[in-house]
């Protein structure tokens, strides 16, 4: 009897739980509605102004006191308060933004743009590669698109939109959807959008590249199920173990294309900075191990500029290891190393084995 009063119980704690995330869903998405509605009628400042509104409003909700919490963690000796409310709040702004350029109220060229590192070939018409991102602010990845930043023709690999009819679905989509508005006006109808179903997505990539001229943008940080199999699992960023999709390596071997890796960030009211990561050369057709090793590599230059710039970055950061501001490296929590700053993130990692894979969870 007493088995089963805490089976009842332990059922009843996840029937509250799902309720109370599925109400939380619920109020973002009528949040996302309003901001829309508001971003079309309003002035711009006013615009985001409400959108720093619903910041300081989620900063001072439970959700705040979470976000702190959990940051701290990864992030010892910041201004957690500032980054947890930065955190929070950018994918509102983004959704602002989004709304602004996908209605023609942004001109791109009104923007500052400045490059760091950037690769010869971007001034190249001729040349096609390979643009490995991340899941950084959507404001930020604006520049990414802008026709005169990237004249090429391209193609950008999206999530496929989720059709689940729950309220998180619906907020899932509001942002989606606008988001897409804001890249297809931005680039003004000029671009390939590649949903991830199946192969098809990848040969319709494979043709894309081996044209003159033709670049693919893609998020390698993206999660990748360790069921489905064939991805790399290692720490990145504040977590001990994630997999990841080895498409990116992939679709450079398969069709000889460069990649580079680019991290945009916001500096102030539009004005952006693009920072690029040195070249990545296409290796042999069959080299097949190349696709670890080119994968580690963006993900290693990727997650030195996630701890640089945590509030510029929706996912969640993890709390498995801690972000050396000193060494400008991400070192293990629970080793004795973690509160030596001159200790570098690629020496000693643990192995995929060590621990399990964690769940992201997602400022948006």
């Amino acid at each position: 009897m007493l088995t089963g009063m805490r089976s009842v119980w332990a059922s009843g704690a996840r029937m509250r739980r799902v309720a109370l995330t599925q109400a939380v869903e619920a109020f973002r998405a009528l949040l996302f509605i309003i901001l829309r509605t508001a971003t079309l009628i309003l002035p711009r400042s006013w615009a985001y102004g409400l959108a720093d509104a619903v910041q300081a409003m989620l900063a001072a909700s439970p959700v705040g006191m979470r976000a702190r919490k959990d940051m701290r963690a990864a992030l010892p000796g910041q201004r957690i308060n500032d980054i947890a409310a930065d955190w929070l709040g950018r994918p509102f702004r983004d959704h602002v933004n989004a709304t602004r350029v996908a209605s023609g109220l942004e001109r791109s060229r009104e923007w500052t743009v400045d490059m760091r590192g950037a690769p010869a070939f971007l001034n190249d018409p001729k040349q096609s590669f390979i643009i490995a991102t991340g899941h950084f602010s959507r404001e930020a990845m604006s520049c990414i698109y802008m026709p005169w930043i990237l004249p090429h023709r391209l193609a950008t690999v999206i999530a496929p939109m989720t059709q689940a009819k729950t309220p998180r679905g619906l907020r899932v989509r509001l942002q989606m959807r606008e988001m897409i508005a804001g890249i297809r006006s931005m680039r003004e109808g000029n671009v390939d959008i590649a949903e991830v179903a199946g192969k098809s997505f990848l040969v319709r990539l494979l043709h894309h590249l081996r044209e003159p001229g033709g670049a693919v943008a893609i998020a390698s940080d993206a999660s990748w199920g360790a069921e489905k199999g064939g991805g790399l699992t290692r720490p990145f960023a504040g977590y001990a173990s994630q997999t990841f999709a080895l498409g990116t390596a992939r679709l450079s071997r398969l069709s000889q294309t460069p990649i580079v890796t680019c991290v945009p960030f916001i500096v102030s009211d539009r004005h952006l900075i693009m920072e690029w990561s040195p070249v990545i050369p296409a290796p042999d057709r069959d080299d097949t191990e190349a696709d670890v090793r080119i994968t580690n590599e963006i993900l290693d230059w990727m997650e030195r500029r996630i701890g640089e710039r945590p509030d510029q970055y929706v996912l969640w950061l993890g709390g498995d290891r801690r972000w050396s501001s000193v060494a400008r490296c991400w070192v293990d929590a629970d080793r004795p190393e973690a509160s030596n700053p001159e200790v570098s993130n690629d020496v000693g990692a643990p192995s995929p084995s060590q621990s399990a894979a964690k769940i992201v969870k997602s400022a948006s």
